[in-house]
């Protein structure tokens, strides 16, 4: 029997849920703030498999033969897009989808300070890092950034993802999203083409591997404002992870690169809310300074977390002092709080000198 995927698909979507996963001789799950709940009755593998049928493009279906994986978008029709992953496994072949909004959230809506939305709206040169594990919003943050910087500045922005997600547009700017796979061979290809195109801005959507890595460095370097994402948790861990992806005879140089670029590492969790209505976006910014600059170029990383004490300027944000802010503002529960928080001394300090008590935690 044929299966609705898209009746499926759709009803998620007005349901605000944020995935939805197929997997053969199981039920469908949507995952509706971070719970994944059941729906319907068990699929087929052949279910599935007819349902990629009519999703995949020829070389995509030839990707998921040869890889045995394969990266997607797709739009229902009754309009919903999503990114997809189909892959194999041991019953046959899942597939798992991402629902994409139409447009970027407005940059306000997010919830990062002030500072923020000025330094991305009129920096001239710079990396910007949004990292994060997977599914915490880097795309949603990067895809507002961009929207955003298009409105404030005239440029030209290039973004290289895999696949295109949010679709930019802009009366003021030129805007060309570039898909890997699609439009350029890989990450490392898209990247060094876009420097022959005049671009003000390059997004690239993930630093996946050291060439990667090194390309994006160099955008940097050579005058331009990039945006990118890690899969790390913090700014310091960021800075080693890059760093550390290179060669022993290779990485003064890249720290002498990363010293000179980087202009801001935000690290960012969605969080529950405490009245049920979805997910709060709780962050830490990591803003680059003389003080960073020379603990990079030292080799000198682990110092980083010092530069959020020393700080003075107002724009370093650890992540215990975005968590109490939403408690609060009474946003989140002090359980949450402490659930996502890395240091609960740290926590629990903020709040009591605010006049909340840490209930014994």
């Amino acid at each position: 029997m044929p299966l609705d995927y898209e009746q499926i698909i759709d009803y998620a979507a007005q349901e605000l849920c944020s995935d939805v996963h197929f997997s053969p001789n199981a039920r469908i799950y949507l995952r509706r703030n971070t719970v994944l709940q059941a729906v319907g009755e068990p699929i087929t593998n052949e279910q599935i498999l007819e349902m990629l049928g009519a999703m995949l493009q020829e070389q995509d279906q030839l990707q998921l033969e040869q890889q045995h994986q394969v990266d997607f978008v797709f739009r229902t029709a009754g309009g919903t897009r999503l990114r997809g992953n189909a892959f194999h496994e041991d019953k046959g072949t899942g597939v798992s989808f991402r629902i994409i909004r139409e447009r970027p959230f407005p940059i306000q809506d997010l919830g990062f300070p002030e500072f923020v939305l000025e330094r991305i709206a009129h920096m001239r040169n710079g990396l910007v890092l949004v990292v994060g594990p997977t599914g915490q919003g880097k795309s949603t943050t990067l895809a507002s950034f961009l929207q955003h910087r298009a409105e404030q500045q005239t440029g030209h922005i290039i973004t290289i993802e895999d696949p295109v997600e949010y679709l930019l547009q802009s009366d003021t700017s030129v805007i060309q999203q570039r898909e890997v796979g699609r439009d350029v061979r890989d990450f490392h290809s898209g990247i060094k083409s876009c420097l022959r195109a005049d671009p003000d801005v390059i997004m690239v959507g993930e630093m996946r591997d050291l060439e990667a890595i090194s390309a994006t460095l160099t955008l940097a370097e050579t005058g331009h404002v990039v945006f990118s994402t890690l899969h790390t948790s913090s700014g310091p861990q960021t800075v080693s992870r890059i760093i550390d992806v290179f060669s022993a005879d290779q990485q003064e140089q890249v720290r002498s690169q990363l010293a000179t670029t980087l202009s801001m590492v935000i690290s960012q969790r969605l969080v529950p809310r405490a009245d049920g209505a979805g997910l709060v976006l709780a962050y830490e910014i990591l803003t680059s300074n003389y003080a960073i600059q020379n603990y990079i170029r030292q080799n000198k990383v682990y110092q980083i977390p010092n530069a959020f004490q020393a700080d003075t300027s107002g724009e370093m944000v650890q992540l215990e002092q975005s968590l109490a802010g939403l408690v609060l503002s009474g946003i989140i529960t002090k359980d949450t709080a402490y659930e996502y928080c890395r240091n609960s001394e740290q926590l629990t300090n903020i709040l009591k000198t605010n006049g909340i008590e840490a209930n014994g935690v």
